[in-house]
């Protein structure tokens, strides 16, 4: 019989070594698993269904602040008048959701890297920050809206638990990402939410005598806000949203996802909930979720119905606070997450113990005066500047893109002005005003790229500086 000769023996030093190297890899894994192509391009195998994106979308709107934000039209203003203010509105954010989700699955990339690309590697950092933050913000009084409904929400150490809890499991659910925390969440979450809330307003209408009934009512608080506010608020509601929808479209097939996904955030979603909300804000005379649901008998539904809500909603806030502000401070995601998990439990906390619809609406309006800039500025870089196609390279990217950075700075001025100086109530909550600032500032580039065209270049790229 052959002797087979011992295995050499290896050394300590080798053993470390192979260690450390699983190590690394184990952590490139975790690191890959939670950043989901946020810094890149979208590999063209990491595309999604129209269904699964739909859902996802769908999770953003089938919410309680729609829900919240229909019901105070219910109060302010009649059936009709409340009617078109929430569908103007609607059809407005939904323009806009379709320009930016265009560039998003046309580039397969973030809103964050849109923002590079348009404001500059340094320069998007600012309206990086304030989408994270603002975002966050809406995860935040939403958890609110949802620790307000669940049983002793508005005792002060019970409710400071449930902002807590929630906190903690909507953070855990958006760092796994868009393939495992957001679809499963949204395939569950959404469907349910539908359900048990058109059963509750089905309920208020029998409460108040009929649809009839409903649509003559008068509303309880008349008078107590304009049209034009209103409708401002509820462009204001989804803008943020709107500007972040390359975040959720990258993962597209072809650009008729853009649109069928949409239509069905926005004009099924939103303005569905909004519907709704207004049935039972003229049903019920109430602008506290809790006592309406209560008042029609369903308060354990509404109950269960608004903390389902609070996955696919506050799942995917969460999820668009993290990629923006992993642009704006240079940190891993996940890290971001839990900076943002953060901010959204104490924000919770103080609009559950400050009155939830008015600090709300508050909330809502001063959203007006930041965010509407961004998407008019990238809107306007995209489609007019570069002609529909980035280059994302590192020559091709400035530091700062200053035309950019000066437009932002010189449109929150003016909204600021227009806003507390003169009482503007609506134009400085559309995103006309930062892309005309940009295009007026970037006019020198255009007639360069013009007079290349003429010359037989292509004229497509635009120095971003």
């Amino acid at each position: 019989m052959t002797e087979v000769p011992d295995a050499p023996e290896v050394p300590p030093e080798a053993h470390a070594a192979s260690a450390a190297s699983d190590a690394r890899t184990r952590a490139q894994r975790a690191a890959e698993a939670t950043e989901d192509f946020a810094a890149d391009r979208l590999p063209p195998g990491e595309s999604r269904s129209t269904l699964s994106i739909t859902l996802v979308r769908m999770g953003f709107t089938v919410s309680a602040t729609d829900l919240l934000y229909g019901m105070s039209l219910g109060l302010f203003f009649p059936f009709w008048t409340a009617l078109a203010i929430a569908l103007g509105s609607s059809v407005v954010v939904s323009a806009v959701s379709i320009l930016c989700g265009l560039m998003g699955q046309r580039e397969r990339i973030t809103t964050a890297l849109g923002l590079k690309a348009a404001f500059g590697r340094n320069g998007s950092r600012l309206p990086s920050f304030v989408i994270a933050l603002l975002s966050a913000g809406f995860v935040g009084y939403s958890t609110g809206i949802t620790a307000g409904v669940l049983p002793g929400g508005h005792d002060p150490v019970l409710g400071l638990v449930y902002c807590v809890v929630l906190s903690v499991v909507y953070t855990a659910l958006s760092i796994v990402g868009f393939g495992k925390g957001l679809t499963w969440v949204g395939r569950i979450s959404v469907p349910l939410m539908l359900v048990t809330v058109i059963i509750a307003v089905i309920a208020a209408v029998e409460h108040s005598g009929g649809l009839g009934a409903i649509v003559g009512a008068a509303p309880e608080r008349a008078g107590e806000a304009t049209v034009l506010a209103m409708f401002a608020l509820g462009v204001n509601k989804w803008m943020t949203g709107a500007t972040v929808t390359p975040d959720i479209t990258r993962f597209g097939k072809s650009t008729k996802t853009v649109y069928t996904t949409t239509l069905a955030e926005f004009m099924v979603g939103n303005f569905g909930f909004n519907l709704l909300g207004i049935l039972l804000g003229l049903g019920v005379g109430q602008g506290d979720m809790g006592a309406a649901f209560g008042a029609v008998g369903v308060g354990a539904l509404a109950t269960f119905a608004i903390f389902v809500q609070g996955f696919p909603h506050e799942v995917n806030n969460m999820y668009a606070a993290s990629l923006a502000g992993r642009t704006a401070v240079d940190l891993p995601r996940i890290a971001v997450n839990v900076i943002a998990g953060a901010v959204a439990c104490a924000l919770a906390y103080y609009g559950l113990t400050a009155g939830i619809l008015d600090a709300f609406l508050t909330y809502l309006g001063y959203l007006g005066y930041a965010i509407p800039l961004i998407p008019g500025i990238l809107v306007a870089d995209y489609f007019l500047l570069r002609r529909g196609r980035y280059d994302l390279s590192a020559a091709a990217v400035a530091a700062v893109n200053w035309r950019a950075v000066a437009a932002y700075g010189a449109g929150l001025a003016v909204n600021l002005v227009l806003g507390f100086g003169f009482g503007d109530e609506l134009w400085h909550a559309l995103p006309l005003t930062g892309a005309l600032l940009y295009v007026l500032f970037s006019l020198p580039q255009l007639r360069a790229a013009r007079a290349e065209r003429a010359r037989g270049g292509t004229g497509v790229s635009v120095p971003a500086r």
